[in-house]
């Protein structure tokens, strides 16, 4: 009588895993063991129930031995003869368990598959985790997720005392992670969706209007540079004025993406709040700059490391803090050394736009410079990394800077004359 169980041995299973070829063999009685092209080696049990083929994965050999498969499929079998149907079971266990998940237990693996420097820029990863350890998990950390109610994160965000716009982004926080429970069935729907605001703490505030600083302000500003906040923090300035890039994209700067030879800064994916890189120009007085900064900052793979012997004990390299140069410049404010307009680290980007246009560069030049994205069909088909308007343009706004900071008179730019966007097929 041909054997229908036990087919199988150690021996036999070593060879196929060996072999490293797909391949699904039966040890009879419906336990299969199966070799996926990835190598993964797994026990598989097939039956059937109500007239349609089932398959339930047990595990994955050798994790489960050939012994323990043949015992749980045995055990499987009688609930199958029973009137079972295991792998339903199996999964409906798992959507309870699921079910059952804490609002931790959805951050951990929010955290773990999504928060992450692949999706996110650095700068939205602090503050979401700023969020989620002052507001999301202190509020509902204990809570089943599926129990979480719109009242209960309105009752939350009006109890937390934040401002508007600090409550708006807890509220957009905790949506994103509802979302993930959204996209992992805890949950049908977000119950974040519908909340309003408006409704909830009245009508937005007023947003502070940028600060363009003149080239007056720019004069006091850069001259005296070096003595007012440390000549690192000057010159670090200088490039953010005269790059136009963000300030944490100043900050996480390393060598290797700089060329001198083609006169580029290359800004990569994970250092831009848009996660496009793109290829800044350098003007000559901005490599200048960039040069000394380098001599400064000795063996460190950064243009800008961190100046802190503690945060060198403890982190290695690692660059300046993001807050570093405006904690300086806000000194330098305090005790009255600077007698120009306050501005903030957008006003940078600010302060270049209106520069530039008023050197006569068009407004797609300007935006381009900034490294906002362009519109409409301008955006499909322009698809350049090296824009000669924009390098023209920087050093047209280079040199201004240079004058600037020397205490001469900025170079004017011919009446009329503007620095047009050339399209591309």
């Amino acid at each position: 009588m041909a054997q229908t169980t036990n087919k199988l041995n150690d021996l036999q299973l070593r060879r196929l895993i060996a072999a490293k070829e797909p391949v699904a063999i039966s040890d009879g009685g419906g336990l299969t063991f199966t070799l996926s092209k990835g190598g993964t080696a797994a026990w598989v049990l097939r039956y059937r129930y109500a007239g349609r083929r089932k398959e339930l994965t047990i595990g994955n050999y050798p994790d489960i031995s050939l012994s323990a498969a043949r015992i749980e499929a045995r055990a499987y079998r009688a609930k199958v003869d029973a009137g079972g149907d295991p792998a339903t079971e199996k999964q409906e266990a798992k959507t309870r368990a699921l079910a059952a998940w804490t609002m931790r237990d959805l951050v951990a693996h929010y955290r773990e598959k999504s928060l992450t420097p692949d999706n996110f820029a650095k700068t939205t990863i602090y503050y979401r985790e700023a969020d989620i350890e002052q507001f999301v998990l202190p509020r509902f950390g204990s809570r089943e997720v599926r129990s979480i109610t719109s009242i209960d994160i309105v009752h939350a965000l009006k109890e937390s005392g934040r401002t508007w716009l600090m409550t708006k982004r807890a509220l957009t926080s905790i949506s994103q992670i509802l979302d993930h429970a959204c996209g992992l069935t805890i949950l049908a729907a977000n119950p974040c969706t519908g909340i309003k605001l408006d409704a909830l703490m009245g009508k937005r505030p007023p947003v502070k209007g940028r600060t363009m600083l003149s080239q007056e302000d720019l004069t006091k500003l850069l001259q005296g540079a070096s003595d007012l906040i440390g000549r690192e923090n000057a010159l670090a300035l200088m490039i953010l004025l005269a790059t136009c890039v963000r300030g944490a994209e100043l900050v996480e700067a390393r060598k290797e993406h700089i060329n001198f030879d083609a006169q580029s800064w290359w800004v990569p994916d994970q250092h831009v709040k848009t996660r496009t890189g793109f290829l800044v120009p350098l003007a000559p007085r901005v490599m200048e700059w960039m040069q000394e900064l380098i001599t400064l900052s000795g063996d460190s793979a950064y243009l800008l490391p961190t100046r802190r012997a503690d945060r060198v004990a403890k982190y290695g390299d690692v660059p300046v803090g993001r807050t570093t140069l405006w904690a300086a410049i806000t000194r330098a404010f305090k005790r009255g050394d600077l007698d120009i307009k306050r501005f903030t680290p957008h006003d940078t980007r600010s302060t270049a736009k209106g520069h530039l246009r008023n050197m006569g560069i068009s407004r797609e030049i300007s935006e381009i410079a900034l490294n906002h994205k362009l519109k409409g069909m301008e955006a499909v088909y322009d698809v350049r990394e090296e824009i000669p308007e924009r390098r023209r343009a920087l050093a047209l706004w280079a040199d201004f800077l240079q004058a600037c900071e020397q205490g001469t008179q900025p170079p004017q730019p011919h009446s009329g004359k503007v620095v047009h966007l050339r399209r591309v097929a």
